[in-house]
């Protein structure tokens, strides 16, 4: 996995952006993130293993919400784009509510055109280097919206306080009510300010797990009810008891 650069201007949307390579065939999982992320593949094709189909050459997957097993073949090169919260819609615009959590094809959710102009920049006969640097001056062209008020300070509490917010409060600390919070928010950040709030809250703490004696104590200083609730996040987000998959988190 090559992390690759990006344009400053692009780094108000885009989080991160790999092109990896794989040479014999894997099958991993994927753990529900903050990001939208658009893929590309250059060769080789990467399957959605839990239903069996592959994805398309290019397409974008919304904010999980569980983990999803994938599965490459082998001479898999793929470039992905991880686009911030609110990042996919000020780009692409409200095509992002219709994500929800599937992996569909570009065309899909926007214009084949668009799709096609994406393949031809990254298959042009030109160093990779030049093609990324070429799609990222694409990206930024049709870059023409910007998130509301709303959901800029929704996401700004929600990251502050790691996900351990209620919505209503958020609502409150904005002047607003919750229905119209809700409402915005899912309509630019493709789900709602709950359901990122909880993969906040427990990216937070399996990130921080080791620093507390036992899961409970961890659980409510986090900001969940109880160890229980903390234990059924984790087997939804990751598949796997918290001691098991801290190791390797």
């Amino acid at each position: 996995m090559h992390t690759l650069p990006l344009h400053p201007l692009l780094q108000t949307v885009v989080d991160r952006a790999f092109f990896t390579h794989n040479e014999t065939p894997h099958t991993y999982r994927v753990l529900p993130s903050v990001y939208t992320v658009l893929g590309f593949q250059f060769s080789g094709r990467i399957h959605h293993a839990g239903e069996n189909r592959p994805l398309a050459t290019c397409g974008v997957t919304g904010i999980l919400d569980a983990w999803r097993p994938f599965r490459s073949d082998a001479a898999t090169r793929s470039l992905l784009v991880f686009f911030k919260p609110g990042g996919f819609y000020r780009v692409f615009g409200p095509v992002a509510a219709a994500l929800g959590s599937d992996s569909l094809a570009l065309d899909d959710v926007f214009s084949a055109s668009l799709e096609r102009e994406f393949a031809d920049i990254l298959n042009a006969p030109a160093p990779f280097a030049e093609n990324w640097a070429r799609l990222q001056n694409r990206l930024l062209q049709i870059m023409a919206r910007d998130i509301s008020f709303e959901t800029r300070g929704a996401l700004h509490h929600l990251e502050k306080a790691g996900g351990a917010l209620r919505v209503e409060a958020i609502a409150d600390k904005l002047g607003i009510s919750r229905r119209t919070l809700e409402r915005k928010f899912a309509a630019e950040v493709g789900t709602t300010p709950k359901h990122l709030a909880r993969i906040l809250r427990w990216n937070r703490i399996m990130t921080n797990l080791g620093d507390y004696a036992d899961l409970a104590t961890a659980a409510l200083a986090h900001g969940y009810f109880d160890q229980a609730h903390f234990i059924h996040d984790t087997q939804r987000f990751g598949g796997e008891s918290p001691a098991h998959l801290a190791a390797s988190y």
